[in-house]
C-alpha cells in the first residue's frame, strides 16, 4: 500500500513539474536526425511573456546546430507556441532563451535552456565541450564559471578519452584557476606536450596542422604558429602543405620578377608537382600573368583553380572571369568562365560555410530572401561580364542584349557597374549615368561610382553646376533615407545610470547635469585603435552643435585599463579635439549601456530614455547618423513644446 501511495504522489509531483514549466523539449534526449519540438505556454507557472504577445522568438545564445538562424521565431498553435527542425548530422549541443519584446524567459537569472544531443545514453563527442563554452554566454560573472567549465570537460573525457581539443580547453581552464605561477606553468607545458603530439600524428595533414594551431591558439601562444610552419617545411619540404607554406613566404617577395620565378620553381617540386596543394600558387601566378596580358599563361594557371568541386566553385569562375575581363585579355575565355558559373549560379555559397573533416562543408543557416537576392546578384555580375566580353569581341546586339538583362535580374552592384561601362564605351552616356544613379540613389557614398556617374554626365552636359544640383539631390536623398531608417531603431529604453562618471578634475557627474538634454556618450580608451579612428568624424558633429544649450556631449573613457591619468594625458597629447573627456568608474557601465565592445555611442533623449546606440566604428557614415540622431530628437522636442 505504502509503494502505490509513493507512486501516485512521484505521478502527482512530475505532473505538477511539468505544469509549471511553460517551456519543454521534445524529446529530452535529443539524437541526430531527430524532429526536435520546442513548445512555449505562456499560461505555465513560470512563465515570463505574457499569453496576448504577438510573437515569441527563440534566440539561441550558443549553437552548434549550424543550419538553423540565431533567432528562430515560433509558431503559434491555440495557445501554445512552437517551433520544429532537425537535428543535424554536426548538431552537439546549444542553448537558448525565448523573447518576446523586452519579456524575456529563461529557466533561471544565470541559465539558458538546453539542446543536449545523444548518442544511446551518452551524450554525442563533443557535447559536454560545446557545453562548457556556452557557460560564457549564460555566466559570465559568475564566480565558479572555471569551476563549472572543467567540470563538464572532465565528464566530456571521461566518455570521450582522446577528444584533443577538450584536452586543451581542461588544461587552459586550470591555468586560469592556478593559484601560482609554477601551478600555471606545470599545466601549461602539459598542453603543450599535447598539442606537440597532435602534430606528430600527421604533421602533413593540413586538419591536423589546424588543430595544433587551434591548440596553441586556445592556449594564448599564437607566437608559435610560425615556428610550426617551420617546423613542417624543415622537417618535410616535399609535402604538398609545404609547399603552400612556402608559397605564402614567396608572396611577400617585393620584386616581382624574383617572386614569379621563385613560384614557377615551386611549382615543380612536392609529391603532387603541379597538382595537389599548388592551387594557391597557381592563383597568383594567373592574376600575375593576366596583369601582364599574358593570356597563354593566364590561361594555363586559371585551368587549375577549380580542379575540385566545392561549394566555392561558382565564386572561383565568376572571379576567373572577372580578372580576365579586367586585364582585358582572352575575351572568349572569359565568356566560358561565366558560362560556366551560370550553370551553377544557384549554389553560390551565401553565409558562413564551415568544413569539419569528419562532417563535410556545412552551410549556414541563410534566409530565403538573402539567398534569392545574393543569386541574383552573381547572375548579374555574370550576364555583365559576358556583355563586356561580347563587345570586346565586337558583337554588340548580344552586348547590348546582356547589359539589359543584367539590369533587370539584379540592382547589384557589379552588374550595374559593368553594365554602365557598355552602355559608356557605345557613346550611350546619359543611359550610362542613369545606371549608376541608380547605385548612387542605393549609397549616394559610393565615391568609385560617383566619380564615373559624373564622367558619364558631363560627356552628355557639360555643365559642372548643373552635376553639383545633381549631387545636392543625391545628398538630401541620402539624409532623408537615413533619417527614416534611424526613426525605426529607437529604441526608448530607460537610461542607464551614471553615477559612476567623473570628469577630469575627479567630480562626480551629476543626473542635474543632464536633466532634459539629449546626451550623448561616447565609449572608449587610449589603446583603442577604431576609437582614435572615430574620433574625428565625432568632433565634427560636436562642432556642430557645440554651442546648443540642449546638447550635452560627453566622452567617456571606459577604464578599461586605463587610470584618470591615462584619459588626462590623452586629453593634453590632442589638443585638437575641444570635447569634454569624462572617466568612467563603473566596472558595470558596460552591462547598463548594453555594449561589451568599444567605442560604443550611446544616445539618451531629453526624457531620460536611451533612445541610439551604435556599437563599434562604422566609419565615415558616423558622421551623418549621429548628426541625423541628434535632428531626430531636437526637432521631436520643437513639435512636443
Amino acid at each position: 500500500m505504502r509503494k502505490i501511495i509513493l507512486c501516485f504522489l512521484f505521478s502527482v509531483l512530475a505532473f505538477l513539474q511539468a505544469w509549471a514549466q511553460s517551456v519543454s523539449i521534445i524529446p529530452e534526449k535529443i539524437k541526430r536526425g531527430d524532429t526536435v519540438t520546442i513548445r512555449y505556454d505562456p499560461t505555465g507557472a513560470d512563465a515570463k511573456i505574457k499569453p496576448e504577445s504577438l510573437s515569441v522568438t527563440i534566440v539561441f545564445t550558443y549553437s552548434t546546430f549550424y543550419d538553423l538562424p540565431w533567432k528562430m521565431p515560433m509558431v503559434k498553435q491555440g495557445e501554445i507556441w512552437t517551433a520544429s527542425f532537425v537535428a543535424g548530422r554536426f548538431a552537439t549541443f546549444a542553448t537558448f532563451y525565448l523573447q518576446s519584446g523586452d519579456q524575456v524567459q529563461k529557466p533561471g537569472p544565470d541559465q539558458h535552456y538546453a539542446l543536449k544531443v545523444f548518442e544511446g545514453a551518452k551524450r554525442v563527442k563533443s557535447s559536454l565541450l560545446h557545453e562548457s563554452y556556452s557557460l560564457s554566454a549564460q555566466i559570465p560573472k559568475s564566480p565558479d564559471l572555471q569551476e563549472r567549465k572543467a567540470a563538464l570537460l572532465e565528464e566530456e573525457l571521461k566518455n570521450n578519452p582522446s577528444n584533443y581539443e577538450a584536452k586543451v580547453a581542461l588544461l587552459n581552464t586550470r591555468m586560469i584557476m592556478a593559484k601560482s605561477a609554477e601551478e600555471k606553468l606545470k599545466f601549461r607545458e602539459q598542453a603543450r606536450k599535447i598539442i606537440a603530439a597532435k602534430l606528430e600524428e600527421n604533421p602533413t595533414l593540413p586538419g591536423n596542422v589546424n588543430l595544433v594551431t587551434m591548440g596553441y591558439l586556445m592556449i594564448g601562444e599564437k607566437s608559435r604558429l610560425d615556428s610550426v610552419r617551420s617546423v613542417i617545411m624543415r622537417r618535410f619540404p616535399q609535402a604538398d602543405i609545404s609547399k603552400d607554406l612556402r608559397a605564402s613566404i614567396i608572396a611577400k617577395e617585393p620584386d616581382a620578377a624574383v617572386r614569379i620565378a621563385k613560384l614557377e620553381a615551386l611549382l615543380k617540386t612536392g609529391n603532387h608537382p603541379d597538382g595537389e596543394g599548388s592551387e594557391n600558387i597557381h592563383k597568383m601566378l594567373f592574376e600575375y600573368y593576366a596583369a601582364q596580358k599574358d593570356s597563354v599563361r593566364a590561361l594555363l594557371h586559371a585551368s587549375k583553380l577549380n580542379a575540385r568541386a566545392t561549394p566555392y566553385t561558382p565564386q572561383t569562375l565568376k572571379d576567373i572571369a572577372t580578372t580576365l575581363t579586367a586585364s582585358k585579355i582572352a575575351p572568349s575565355a572569359a565568356i566560358g568562365y561565366a558560362n560556366r558559373s551560370l550553370k551553377i549560379a544557384e549554389q553560390w555559397p551565401v553565409g558562413i560555410i564551415r568544413y569539419f573533416p569528419e562532417f563535410g562543408y556545412i552551410p549556414s543557416f541563410v534566409p530565403d530572401s538573402v539567398r534569392r537576392l545574393t543569386v541574383a546578384e552573381a547572375k548579374s555580375g555574370l550576364l555583365s561580364l559576358k556583355a563586356l566580353n561580347f563587345l570586346k569581341l565586337k558583337q554588340v546586339d548580344s552586348a547590348k542584349k546582356l547589359a539589359d538583362e543584367a539590369i533587370r535580374t539584379s540592382d547589384g552592384r557589379d552588374g550595374l557597374i559593368n553594365s554602365a561601362e557598355v552602355s559608356a564605351q557605345l557613346g550611350e552616356h546619359r543611359k550610362a549615368f542613369d545606371i549608376l544613379w541608380r547605385l548612387l540613389v542605393k549609397n549616394p557614398t559610393d565615391s568609385l561610382v560617383l566619380k564615373s556617374a559624373k564622367l558619364n554626365f558631363l560627356k552628355y552636359n557639360s555643365s559642372e553646376e548643373d552635376f553639383r544640383s545633381k549631387v545636392a539631390e543625391l545628398e538630401a536623398l541620402e539624409i532623408n533615407q537615413l533619417t527614416a531608417k534611424t526613426r525605426l531603431l529607437m529604441m526608448n529604453k530607460p537610461g542607464p545610470e551614471l553615477s559612476g562618471l567623473v570628469d577630469l578634475e575627479g567630480k562626480p557627474v551629476s543626473a542635474e547635469m543632464m536633466k532634459g538634454k539629449i546626451v550623448i556618450l561616447d565609449f572608449w580608451a587610449t589603446w583603442c585603435v577604431p576609437c582614435m579612428q572615430e574620433m574625428p568624424y565625432f568632433h565634427k558633429v560636436f562642432e556642430k552643435y557645440r554651442n546648443n544649450r540642449d546638447v550635452m556631449f560627453m566622452v567617456v573613457n571606459s577604464g578599461s585599463n586605463n587610470t584618470i591619468e591615462d584619459a588626462r594625458k590623452w586629453v593634453k597629447q590632442n589638443p585638437q579635439y575641444q570635447f569634454p573627456v569624462y572617466f568612467n568608474n563603473d566596472k558595470n557601465i558596460g552591462e547598463k549601456v548594453g555594449f561589451n565592445v568599444i567605442p560604443t555611442i550611446a544616445v539618451i533623449d531629453q526624457q531620460g530614455k536611451m533612445q541610439f546606440r551604435t556599437i563599434g566604428f562604422e566609419g565615415e557614415i558616423l558622421q551623418k547618423k549621429l548628426d541625423v540622431e541628434i535632428s531626430i530628437l531636437l526637432k521631436r522636442q520643437i513639435k512636443t513644446e
